[in-house]
């Protein structure tokens, strides 16, 4: 998935936070977060089903 990083514009909407995300996607879990290539600040999440580990 690919979404931009908190504070990525100047505005109160843009971006998610891992918390947002593990909430939007509730049975999946954040397991890695690669940031992009541009000098926006964007990333790569990835997701994957399931709880935590324990």
């Amino acid at each position: 998935m690919f979404g931009y990083g908190p504070g990525a514009f100047d505005d109160a909407w843009s971006g998610i936070t891992a918390d947002e995300l593990g909430a939007g996607f509730p049975g999946w879990r954040l397991v890695d977060v690669t940031p992009g290539t541009n000098p926006v600040p964007t990333f790569w999440f990835t997701l994957r089903r399931g709880a935590a580990p324990a």
